[in-house]
């Protein structure tokens, strides 16, 4: 089987971070994102891979490289002009065969695929979005779930009486024949899913998975998933939490008399003498010159304070 995954976003809501580093190399634990997907899909023994890329491509090119550094093999597809979830995914197409996986590389997120794949095969769905539970799916787009299985409500198209209502993962699981359904550009899930809920198809499903989930999108959201994976809260494939609550890469410069708590700290940081940080995150080569508490501090020195509510 093989693998897409979607990595042409601009990461908007994350700007000014984006702007030096492009949101699939935005790490988590020190380590890009992308990285721990690939691994983690690799894993389940998927070892081919098609990548989109737009905002800052040829940075991503430059770390990741063709794959073999993994044991895998990596096909980059750029769009001069951002084709959308749907559209990226279509001018992939050509090169799958029968079933294919669909990822987005802004998520943490590391299922069972084996368990959704044989799920996805057993349904005899064109396509099966990978779910999880929500205390409030309305508020970002409720998928509608029938005792079938099969979606019968997206966002605000379909039955609005279903009670099993979950958030959408940005993972499912495809067949070659949706080509049919596929727009040029746009967003897969209006432009195709939409559609196929508001027509009654049945070929649309949907298979909840337990494993924690979190989104990236937000500076909150970035800061949060940082601290909960070194807190152990959130547990990374292949990492384990330092005892004493800091991850700090090796070659970090830090001057006397610093206090670090529950902070990630990049390599080629420097921090200078009798600094206090307390629950940051600070980006490879950044330089910190100021006490901070729950912030993210970009490589170019910005820094981007983070509310706690």
């Amino acid at each position: 089987m093989k693998a897409m995954i979607l990595a042409a976003g601009l990461g908007t809501r994350l700007r000014p971070l984006t702007d030096r580093i492009p949101k699939p190399l935005v790490p988590v634990a020190n380590e890009p994102n992308l990285l721990r997907i690939i691994r983690h899909l690799k894993r389940a023994g998927i070892v081919e891979y098609f990548i989109n890329l737009h905002h800052r491509a040829e940075a991503i090119r430059a770390a990741i490289g063709d794959g073999s550094a993994l044991g895998v093999t990596i096909r980059w597809f750029e769009e001069p002009v951002i084709l959308g979830t749907g559209g990226g995914i279509r001018q992939m197409l050509p090169h799958m065969d029968g079933t294919f996986l669909v990822a987005n590389a802004d998520a943490l997120f590391f299922p069972d695929i084996a368990a959704l794949v044989d799920a996805h095969r057993r349904s005899g769905a064109l396509a099966t979005m990978v779910v999880h539970a929500h205390p409030d799916p309305e508020t970002i787009g409720a998928v509608g779930v029938d005792d079938a299985g099969v979606v019968r409500r997206l966002v605000n198209e379909g039955d609005r009486s279903l009670a099993r209502l979950f958030m959408f993962t940005g993972m499912h699981i495809l067949e070659k024949k949706m080509h049919e359904h596929l727009p040029e550009e746009g967003c897969i899930v209006r432009k195709t899913y939409m559609p196929l809920v508001a027509a009654g198809h049945d070929g649309l499903r949907a298979k909840e998975s337990t494993a924690p989930f979190r989104d990236l999108g937000t500076p909150r959201d970035y800061l949060d998933a940082n601290l909960d994976v070194l807190a152990g809260a959130f547990p990374l494939p292949g990492f384990t939490p330092p005892p004493d609550g800091n991850l700090i890469a090796p070659d970090v410069q830090m001057g006397r008399d610093t206090r670090i708590e529950q902070c990630v700290i990049g390599s080629g940081a420097r921090i200078a003498e009798g600094i206090r940080l307390r629950r940051c995150v600070v980006l490879p080569d950044a330089v910190v010159h100021t006490d901070l508490d729950n912030t993210i501090v970009c490589g170019d020195g910005t820094c981007m304070p983070v509310s706690r509510c």
